[in-house]
């Protein structure tokens, strides 16, 4: 039996756990904090209490347990972690930290894009003058992650404040000023797999901002897949995609993408050279049997990433089927009642729900505007965009979140007219 070490034993890695056991592999979860306080530790083979960043005790354990690999969910801090523990054990991992740097990077990332004709979006120097600044713009942390961080600015007078909110999330202490294109909180998102150096469009999709008019929370509340610009991105902008990550060497793993469309083209701002926290892979398994999870899991353990069935049955349009992603926002504050979600489960078959509070679970002030805000997810399968709208307005009207004095919770209702 393959034995899989996985880094960090919060929820973020309970996913690939799963994943792993069903597999058939022993797993071990990583953290210096105790099992009680770790959910991922409670549900392995095996828990042991080693910080994530003791690469040399961790490397003994991978020698004397006879590891086969390394593996961790979408945290960027435990990816970085698990590079350089595969790094000194001599295991597996899918990039390298050159890659890794270039592609987690916002500012980088963007000059690759430039360098390789892919299109992104206009950025500003913080110190050019306002006559070179066009409001509104989108500051943020270069290297920051869970939406953190992120300030819209329509005047000069904001941009100091937004500069020092997304220092504060910024690692490396930097931060791009980007044109803020204004087109009611749409985005797309690109998603490949890539094996032998061959790359596979995946998944794309059309994503909805929580709130694009008050602009406090740029999170994604809803995407539809595919996205309507898939057949234009695969004519268009695809292959110079594919060439400019060849040129840094990738040859297996999973990738996404994020872009703006504007007047009918779509500009790149920034991506992730790893797992996504939103699980889309289970709309794909559902719709095709894609689950880039497992791809992920095998090529860790030094197995085969991809079968030929899979890469046989990789496609974007996901077998003809129309799939969403619907996200709950909450406002801070302390949760007092849940109800309506298994009403909504009989009424709506549903390809996946993840919820992520509780009952007396506070959400802190400083979670709005962040992936933190989000009280549940729901997955399913729609006939076209109008059903689409209507299984969400459904989810709307039937779901209840209140604190406990009877206040709703909903930090804001989606506007499915975005969608129709």
């Amino acid at each position: 039996m393959k034995k899989l070490l996985i880094l960090g034993g919060t929820s973020a890695s309970v996913e690939v756990l799963k994943v792993a056991k069903s597999l058939g592999y022993y797993v071990v979860v990583a953290d210096d904090a105790p099992v009680e306080k770790r959910i991922a530790k409670q549900m392995a083979d095996e828990a042991i209490a080693i910080s994530t960043t003791d690469y040399e005790m961790l490397k003994e354990y991978i020698k004397s347990h006879n590891i086969d690999g390394v593996f961790c969910g979408p945290s960027e801090f435990n990816i970085s972690n698990a590079m350089e523990v595969c790094k000194r054990a001599g295991l597996p991992f899918y990039c390298t930290k050159e890659q890794w740097d270039i592609c987690s990077n916002k500012y980088t990332f963007k000059r690759m894009c430039r360098e390789n004709q892919v299109p992104c979006v206009e950025e500003y120097d913080i110190k050019d003058t306002k006559e070179k600044i066009k409001f509104p713009v989108i500051v943020k942390p270069v290297d920051g992650c869970s939406s953190k961080g992120i300030t819209v600015c329509e005047k000069e007078s904001e941009l100091e404040t937004a500069y020092n909110e997304a220092l504060k999330y910024s690692e490396s202490k930097k931060v791009v000023v980007e044109k803020y294109i204004q087109n009611k909180g749409v985005g797309v998102s690109v998603r490949y797999i890539i094996e032998n150096g061959n790359f596979h469009l995946s998944l794309m999709g059309d994503r909805y901002v929580t709130d694009p008019y008050g602009k406090k929370a740029l999170t994604t509340n809803v995407v539809i897949y595919p996205s309507k610009y898939t057949e234009y991105y695969q004519k268009s902008i695809d292959q110079n995609v594919q060439k400019m990550f060849k040129k840094i060497g990738i040859q297996n793993g999973v990738l996404f993408m994020q872009a703006l469309p504007e007047d009918g083209e779509i500009y790149f701002h920034e991506m992730g050279l790893r797992l996504s926290g939103g699980l889309p892979y289970v709309i794909t398994e559902a719709a095709n049997g894609i689950n880039d999870v497992k791809m992920m899991i095998r090529y860790a353990v030094g197995e085969e990433m991809c079968t030929k069935y899979e890469l046989d049955h990789i496609d974007p349009y996901l077998n003809g089927k129309s799939a969403v992603l619907f996200s709950i926002p909450i406002r801070s504050g302390e949760i007092g009642k849940i109800e309506g979600i298994e009403a909504i489960k009989q009424m709506i078959p549903l390809i996946d729900y993840t919820q992520y509070y509780a009952q007396g679970d506070i959400i802190p002030d400083n979670y709005i505007g962040t992936t933190m805000q989000f009280f549940c997810r729901f997955k399913f399968f729609a006939l076209n965009r109008e059903d689409a709208a209507e299984k969400i307005e459904l989810i709307q009207k039937v779901i209840q979140i209140e604190d406990f004095n009877g206040k709703d919770m909903i930090y804001k209702y989606f506007d499915c007219s975005r969608i129709k």
